[in-house]
Parts: C-alpha cells; sequence; structure tokens
C-alpha cells in the first residue's frame, strides 16, 4: 500500500474541502481578516477615547486652577482698592494738616502774643521740623500709593491673561467633548 502525501491528498479533493469551495475559503479568510481589523479598530479607537477623557480632566483641572488664582487675585485686588483708598484719604488728611500748620505759623503775628525768643523758636520748630516731617510723611505715602497701585495693575494684567488661559483651556474641553463624543458613537 501507497502512502499519500498532504499535497496528494490535496490534490486528488481537487477544489472542494469538506464540501466548500475556494470562492467560500477566500470568503471566510476575508471575514476573519474583518474582524481582526474591527477589534484593531476597536482598541485604537478606546485608545483614542482614554487620551481624549485623560486630556479632558488634565484642561478641567488647569483651568480649575486657573480660576482659583483669578478668585484670588480678585479678592486681592478688592483689598488693595481699600487699602489704596485708605491712603489716599490719609494723604489727603497729611497735607491738609501740613498746610493748616504752615499757614498758622505764617500768620503768627496776626494772633498776637508771639513776639518773645520761644515763640520764634517754637515758630521754627512747627515749620522746620512739624511741617516738613508731614511732608515726608505724605511722600512716603506716595511711595507705599505707587507700590499698591504697580499691585494692583500687576494683578489686574495677570488676570487678564488668566481670562484668556481660562478661556483658550474651555474651548479646548468643548473640542475634547465633541471628539470624545464622536469615539463613543
Amino acid at each position: 500500500m501507497h502512502k499519500l502525501s498532504i499535497d496528494e491528498v490535496f490534490n486528488s479533493l481537487g477544489s472542494n474541502i469538506n464540501g466548500l469551495d475556494n470562492k467560500q475559503i477566500l470568503h471566510n479568510e476575508k471575514e476573519m481578516e474583518t474582524v481582526a481589523k474591527t477589534d484593531k479598530d476597536t482598541k485604537d479607537n478606546e485608545q483614542q477615547l482614554q487620551e481624549a477623557q485623560s486630556r479632558k480632566s488634565s484642561y478641567e483641572y488647569e483651568k480649575s486652577s486657573k480660576q482659583n488664582t483669578l478668585n484670588s487675585n480678585n479678592n486681592k485686588i478688592s483689598r488693595l482698592k481699600t487699602v489704596k483708598s485708605k491712603l489716599e484719604t490719609e494723604k489727603s488728611n497729611a497735607k491738609s494738616k501740613a498746610s493748616s500748620i504752615k499757614t498758622y505759623v505764617e500768620n503768627a503775628d496776626n494772633y498776637g502774643g508771639w513776639y518773645d525768643d520761644l515763640a520764634t523758636k517754637i515758630q521754627g520748630d512747627l515749620q522746620g521740623t512739624v511741617v516738613t516731617e508731614y511732608n515726608n510723611y505724605v511722600d512716603r505715602i506716595d511711595e507705599v500709593l505707587d507700590d499698591v497701585c504697580d499691585e494692583i495693575t500687576r494683578l489686574e494684567n495677570e488676570n487678564m491673561q488668566l481670562n484668556w488661559d481660562i478661556l483658550r483651556l474651555g474651548s479646548a474641553i468643548n473640542s475634547l467633548i465633541n471628539e470624545i463624543r464622536t469615539l463613543c458613537n
């Protein structure tokens, strides 16, 4: 008895293996390739979905952080504006007092009784020391006011940038929501 090789068996069966013709075999192979491709597409889709969700979460966290900084800056600006107003009032009061003392000293002769050396010394002290110190006080208030105004401006500029960043992140989040919706369909 002669043993047949696999090739001989295949050739003896011809184009019909277990009742399937070549077209059916090719069709089944294509279906298997399609299923494999669909599985790969599904995995790619799931990975893209996870990446989009991760980016969205990251953007939401960043947006929230920037919003918190913006709110904090607004509170600081509000407090600084209160300080600025109080400093401006104090500056006005100090200028007024210095002017009143200066006017009083300059017109001391009109009030009577200011004729001796002690009067001259008191007038000199008032003019030289008290008025000068009030003027120095006003100058120092001006310096602090300038610093407060600079800080208010810095915070307002930072807030403009934060507002822009928040809008940009909101737009990116919106786009990611659409991408996620598309990937889920």
